[in-house]
């Protein structure tokens, strides 16, 4: 019982797994509140009805509240983009064991791609809410279109999974990270599929729990499926870095022992 609760042990390294990804999805909320707050207030009028027992619902006004919240949310988002990014550079060092500090880990990685950060949120849902706009504006029409569409926004949010942990782990351009984005999403098809169901789990448990999942999504709404996901495109990514090159203890001692050689000749110089 005594090695059960141990610091070493699994079950006390998992508790502060927990706790660390609870932190990392608190300090991620932080940024998207301004954007909830938004999305709230534009879609809950517009939903309202379907909550409540003999509400009218109207889907024109559904569709209208929809376009207003994706044009105001597209200034409002933005800072989510570097929020993301920092958030998948701390999951990533945790998958991989890499000891790091939370809170300082996130605001460096924040910093590093905040302009592209930026840059790149404003696509992701400048893109995705058109595609999600075409799909309601047609969802009431027959046509083949619609399905397309559809399938679209499947593909690209797939695509969209990918953006900014590419960002926090690669430099790349916008534009090369984004093609990249495309490539790992087709080459790990079953990993993207997987994320896409992961990442989908806080909007299926809140569709059955309503508002008694609002706790546990403050918790680890966001930071748990990217967890997930981390996990699943950790050995993709593996796949793309450079290989480190492996040198003994004694190579390495060596090497210190010329730099210090070429610091004290330099020294001598002076």
């Amino acid at each position: 019982m005594g090695k059960f609760f141990s610091l070493d042990s699994p079950f006390v390294a998992g508790l502060s797994r927990l706790a660390d990804v609870m932190w990392l999805n608190i300090l991620t909320l932080i940024f998207a509140v301004p954007l909830m707050i938004e999305q709230v207030m534009i879609l809950g009028p517009a939903v309202s009805p379907l909550m409540t027992e003999g509400g009218q619902f109207s889907y024109d006004v559904f569709v209208a509240a929809v376009m207003w919240a994706w044009i105001i949310g597209i200034p409002l988002s933005t800072i989510c983009g570097p929020a993301l990014t920092a958030m998948h550079f701390v999951l990533l060092k945790m998958v991989r064991d890499e000891e790091s500090y939370v809170t300082k880990t996130f605001f460096k990685s924040f910093k590093e791609n905040f302009k592209q950060g930026i840059i790149l949120q404003v696509i992701k849902f400048f893109v995705g809410g058109m595609l999600v706009l075409d799909f309601l504006i047609l969802r009431n029409r027959g046509g083949f279109y619609r399905y397309v569409v559809f399938a679209m926004f499947v593909f690209l949010y797939m695509v969209g999974l990918y953006i900014f942990p590419l960002l926090s782990k690669f430099v790349n351009t916008n534009i090369k990270t984004i093609k990249n984005a495309f490539i790992l999403t087709i080459v790990a098809f079953p990993r993207s599929l997987a994320m896409a169901a992961a990442s989908l789990l806080p909007v299926v448990l809140a569709y059955f729990f309503d508002i008694k999942f609002v706790p546990i999504f403050v918790l680890v709404g966001i930071a748990g499926p990217a967890y997930i996901c981390a996990i699943l495109y950790n050995p993709t990514f593996k796949r793309f870095e450079p290989k480190e090159e492996e040198i003994s203890e004694e190579e390495e001692m060596n090497a210190a022992i010329r730099k210090l050689d070429e610091l004290d000749e330099e020294e001598k110089s002076e």
